[in-house]
């Protein structure tokens, strides 16, 4: 948090991050599941790369509850809460909210059970423990949270998916997507969108944003059938090590989002400013309105502290000639 603070450049923040986990979920996939008694193991790994994964499976005879299952957020929060105590009374940040990363209950599902086929038979408890664990946080601290909900298996699903299918995998995905979000419907919600980051290499390259366009304008209609409002998304350009495109058929696909979603630019490439400045402009200009904030393709974790500081540098640069936040 101290880190954030002091590498921001002046630039405002909406939240402070608080994940513990430089690679996301892997700690939780490889110590925690691993101990959960009606599991075991199918495959080791050191979670190096996607094809170096450790994965589960119920024993024969058990059944699997969500209680067993969480991700210890509500925890994780009350130390951040306590960190973030100490910082404004020593003076050194203003009264910030706390960001706490809740990962999509598919994402879960898909990395704990290694397949999509299992991962849908085991959704519905992953869903639960994850709403559960949503609805204890924002029990316990209210509007000094944000929520970002992170999900590379959404954009990840188009990419293994047949077009002519995607109508079907739509709804599917915006329904799952929707369940979590409506949870904590007066929360202050981010939904990370992403390509995948672990190593700092994505699980494949888009082409374009067509994808993610479909599928935000299907959430938004879910959420609005639940009568809850559409987050603010964090929209990744750029990806991995990669500088974000410069061809503007790459953004032309974000003149069908629904009006009024509002867009964190995920365009942030350290190593490639000028590209960054470009996308930056590309994406305003397809949008036709501002972005509400700019950011990296994905989280620091997989980065040096230096990559990081730069990258917090750029977007910060940025978001002042932008006078975004």
């Amino acid at each position: 948090m101290g880190w954030f603070l002091r590498h921001r450049g002046g630039a405002a923040l909406t939240a402070l991050p608080s994940d513990r986990d430089p690679r996301w979920i892997i700690d939780w996939l490889t110590h925690h599941m691993s101990a959960v008694p009606a599991l075991e193991q199918v495959r080791g790994g050191e979670s190096r790369g996607y094809d170096d994964m450790p994965y589960y499976r119920v024993r024969p005879g058990q059944r699997l509850c969500a209680e067993e299952i969480g991700l210890s957020r509500v925890e994780q929060a009350d130390a951040a809460f306590a960190a973030l105590d100490r910082l404004h009374l020593a003076g050194t940040c203003e009264q910030l909210r706390v960001q706490v990363g809740i990962p999509n209950a598919l994402d879960l599902a898909v990395f704990a059970f290694g397949s999509v086929d299992a991962a849908r038979e085991w959704l519905p408890t992953m869903q639960v423990a994850v709403v559960h664990e949503v609805t204890e946080l924002v029990a316990r601290w209210g509007d000094r949270l944000q929520l970002q909900l992170e999900t590379p298996a959404v954009l990840v699903a188009y990419h293994l998916t047949p077009p002519a299918t995607w109508p079907a995998l739509t709804a599917e995905l915006s329904g799952q997507v929707a369940g979590v979000l409506a949870a904590a419907p007066r929360t202050r919600w981010v939904l990370h969108l992403c390509y995948g980051d672990l190593e700092h290499v994505p699980v494949f390259t888009p082409s374009d944003l067509r994808p993610a366009v479909l599928f935000l304008n299907a959430l938004a209609d879910a959420l609005a059938e639940r009568g809850a409002p559409m987050p603010t998304v964090h929209l990744p350009v750029a990806s991995g090590g990669n500088p974000p495109p410069t061809d503007s058929a790459f953004y032309d696909e974000l003149k069908r989002l629904r009006r009024g979603v509002e867009v964190i630019a995920g365009v942030v490439a350290e190593d490639h400013p000028e590209e960054t400045r470009e996308a930056l402009r590309l994406t305003v200009e397809a949008l036709g309105m501002p972005v509400a904030g700019i950011a990296a393709a994905c989280g620091y974790g997989r980065r040096t502290e230096d990559a990081a500081a730069a990258n917090l540098g750029l977007a910060a640069r940025l978001a002042r000639e932008w006078n975004v936040r």
